[in-house]
This record gives structure tokens, C-alpha cells and sequence, in this order.
């Protein structure tokens, strides 16, 4: 049987709660997985039996997807706070990560429609870890891992409309290390996670995630071309790394990497181009976009 693929979300005003309007467009989705199983083991008991009896504990649910990124409007989720501002476009977003403890949430909705349309609801989801990554003639991907409270079975599956702007292309980024512009990086990724803490399992479903500290990383591959990014591991200094992916100077998403150590892998094979790896332990992150959405 063919099968038409979807997946769309909401937004929760109350956590575990799924919203009315559950048809908003993340990107390009390219995969997604649901990511439930049971919480189970087997017991055994002096019962004079050679089997063990299995017991069910409740359901777990933590799905995860990977998109291709038309705007920064889902990365909110991933750090928490977000400030809108101008009054006509080009309007910019800020996304900060947030410094309270609890993330907005929202309800991922998978379509599976066929002969006999179903999809599976999947509410109280907090984003666990972003990565976005990029390699040379790629696109910029996303890849989000989500904890969920609940996973249900539904058949009301809404209408969605597609967003028709184009995705973010590695050929369009800019990137600047400790001020300078490198444009010989050839891919890259930058990983975010929150490290949440579940509460207490209440019936069958976990209680509320807590957001826990947060750990960043990023990590850019790029020739060799001189010494100076070496240097910066081996004076131990710190910098400030941007990556800019622009498809006009009004639609952008710019990842601001702050105070950055290095580390730093540059081997000296006999053949092949001169590569180097830079590793960075950023200490803070800041998403700036600029389009056409009014608010994120």
C-alpha cells in the first residue's frame, strides 16, 4: 500500500496538551522516527518455574527528525527564548538560549495517509539536542531528538500547507573565525543539548522534562592553508566564531558562537590536500535571523 508522508506540529500552551491548530510546517523533513517502546522487564520470582514473568512499566516515547532548514523558527525550541523585532520586513530574531529551566513544547503530528488515513500524535515534546551540520554542495540540515510525555494513535489529520522558500544551501555561508573571514571551510556542525531531567513516571507516561545545564560544541573541517588557526589552540585563546547563511542581506540565519577555546587536528598526510579539524567548546550561542515572519 502507498503511502503519502507528513509531518507537521503545534505549538503548547500547556505542556502535554496538544493545540487545535496542529498544521504548522517545520521544513524539509527528510526522516523521522517515533521512537516508542515499552519500559519493561523480565522478573523472576521462587515460583519453581524456569521462566521469568515480563512486567510493563509504561511507554516511553522520544522522537527525532532531521529536516532541511528554510528558517531559524524552529531552533526556539532548542534554546528557549527568542525576541522579535521591526515593525514591517525584514523582521530579525534573536534566539537565545533561555535561562529557565523549562523549554516550550509542542506536538508533533506524523500523517501517514493511505487507504486507511492514520497518523500518530506525539505530545509533550522537548527538544533533548540540536545539531544543524552542512557539507560542501549540501543544504543546511537539522537534526532535532525530542523528549516526549505521550504517543497516541489519531485519524484527524489537518490540512497543511507547505512552506515554498527556498532551503539554506552550504554554498550560500560565511564564515568568520577570531574576526577573520575563512572562506575555504568545507562543512561544519554545531550541537546544542539540554540535558533534561525526567521526572517521576505518573501511569503510563513520564512526568514533566526539566532542562538541566546546557552543553555546546561545534566543529568545522577546512584546508590548511596557514598557521594561524594552530596558533590559537596553541596560545589557548579565545575567539568568537560566526556562521552566516545568507540567501539576501533581508533573509539570513546567523549562528554567533562566543567565546571559543580550540582544539585543533591538522595531520600531515603524504598525499591529499592539507586538512585541519577545529573543535570548539563554545560558551554561548546566539541564533539572528532576519525574513518575512513577523514572530517566531
Amino acid at each position: 500500500m502507498a503511502f503519502r508522508r507528513l509531518v507537521s506540529f503545534g505549538e503548547e500552551t500547556t505542556y502535554g496538551q496538544a493545540p487545535a491548530d496542529l498544521s504548522r510546517w517545520i521544513g524539509g523533513v527528510s526522516n523521522f522516527n517515533g521512537g516508542v517502546e515499552l519500559a519493561e522487564e523480565s522478573v523472576a520470582t521462587l515460583n519453581n518455574q524456569r521462566t521469568k514473568t515480563p512486567v510493563v512499566h509504561g511507554i516511553d516515547a522520544g522522537p527525532s527528525l532531521e529536516y532541511y532548514v528554510q528558517t531559524a523558527q524552529f531552533f526556539k525550541y532548542a534554546l528557549g527564548s527568542v525576541v522579535d523585532s521591526g515593525t514591517a520586513p525584514p523582521y530579525t530574531h534573536t534566539i537565545d538560549i533561555s535561562s529557565d529551566y523549562t523549554l516550550p513544547s509542542v506536538s508533533l503530528l506524523e500523517h501517514r495517509i493511505g487507504q486507511a488515513s492514520h497518523g500518530y500524535l506525539y505530545t509533550g515534546c522537548r527538544v533533548e539536542s540540536l545539531e544543524v551540520s552542512w557539507e560542501e554542495d549540501g543544504l543546511l540540515t537539522a537534526s532535532v531528538r525530542f523528549i516526549a510525555q505521550k504517543a497516541s494513535k489519531t485519524t484527524t489529520l489537518p490540512a497543511v500547507s507547505p512552506d515554498t522558500r527556498d532551503y539554506f544551501k552550504a554554498s550560500q555561508k560565511q564564515v568568520t573565525i577570531n574576526g577573520q573571514p575563512y572562506g575555504y571551510v568545507v562543512g561544519g556542525s554545531i550541537s546544542i543539548t539540554n540535558n533534561h531531567v525526567k521526572l517521576p513516571r505518573q501511569g503510563d507516561y513520564i512526568g514533566e522534562p526539566i532542562a538541566d545545564r546546557v552543553d555546546l560544541e561545534a566543529s568545522l573541517e577546512l584546508y590548511y592553508m596557514d598557521d594561524t588557526i594552530y596558533d590559537l589552540m596553541l596560545n589557548k585563546t579565545s575567539f568568537n566564531i560566526t556562521v552566516r547563511f545568507e540567501r539576501s542581506t533581508s533573509d539570513y540565519i546567523e549562528f554567533q558562537l562566543n567565546n571559543c577555546y580550540a582544539s585543533v587536528e591538522a595531520g600531515l598526510p603524504a598525499e591529499g590536500e592539507l586538512m585541519q579539524t577545529l573543535n570548539v567548546r563554545p560558551e554561548s550561542i546566539t541564533i539572528v535571523a532576519s525574513d518575512d515572519i513577523a514572530a517566531y
